[in-house]
């Protein structure tokens, strides 16, 4: 009896250290964007409604967004021999600008809370580069607490620019001034070979703008995916997809914009 009991523990070590050491794939291990339903509907000169939260409002308020310029190239990769070739990819670059418009004039009971806070509309909406099938932060150095970005994705990106500005006054002098248009652009490179790429325009289901941030730090820092924001609504499909609209990085090569000067 000791020596099945001894042969059977054998056994369930061996299966166990062979199942540790198994990989588990990106997609079984998140699968983010599908599964936890963020929108696929970001493209370029097209608005997309997208919901965040305000200070000072109970419920989502509505913007818009759209990539109003797009141009994708391809840098060869270096050419040093057949074998080098084959198992270098070539650089893709993309170089994107991002609006988000807020048409509406703010309420005062929300322009109020916004100065309380110390911020703008802009600061509750978030631009965001992550992998399609595992929803990891691609505009950070490191996704895990082990290793760097190992995707070889590198991001650009300007601040927000304000446009059309706009002022709403009270009788007792307080001035708010805000804005209807915010742009910026961003400069993604990438493998040829990767097409995970994903840019996303993001409302956040939370109003408090420190716990806001406390919330997506992991996510921001590279060490958590992009299930673990507040750009997620876990439980609400429905609400997720009014926060997070998303674009695939996968065009043709043209020729690009170029805001950076970045030599080809």
């Amino acid at each position: 009896m000791k020596r099945f009991i001894c042969f059977f523990a054998t056994i369930l070590l061996i299966f166990s250290i062979t199942f540790a050491a198994m990989p588990i794939t990106s997609s079984a291990q998140f699968d983010d964007l599908k599964k936890y339903g963020v929108s696929m509907n970001l493209n370029k000169g097209n608005w997309v409604a997208v919901y965040t939260k305000l200070p000072g409002k109970k419920g989502l308020t509505k913007l818009f967004a759209k990539i109003t310029k797009l141009s994708i190239y391809e840098i060869p990769a270096p050419k040093a021999g057949a074998a080098a070739r084959a198992t270098n990819d070539s650089t893709m670059t993309a170089v994107l600008t991002v609006q988000v418009q807020y048409p509406q004039k703010p309420s005062k009971k929300i322009a109020k809370a916004l100065m309380n806070e110390g911020h703008d509309v802009i600061d509750y909406m978030d631009v965001v580069v992550v992998d399609k099938f595992t929803g990891e932060n691609l505009n950070t150095q490191e996704t895990s607490e082990e290793g760097s970005n190992y995707h070889g994705v590198s991001v650009k990106e300007t601040e927000w620019k304000g446009l059309k500005p706009q002022k709403l006054t009270w009788s007792n002098g307080t001035v708010y001034q805000y804005y209807v248009s915010y742009v910026k652009t961003l400069v993604i490179k990438f493998p040829s070979g990767y097409k995970n790429t994903c840019l996303g325009v993001c409302g956040s289901h939370v109003g408090d703008y420190n716990k806001m941030q406390d919330w997506n730090e992991g996510f921001i820092e590279g060490y958590t995916a992009f299930s673990d924001t507040s750009h997620v609504k876990l439980g609400s499909k429905k609400k997720t997809s009014q926060l997070s609209h998303f674009f695939n990085i996968k065009k043709k090569a043209q020729e690009p914009s170029n805001p950076f000067g970045i030599r080809k």
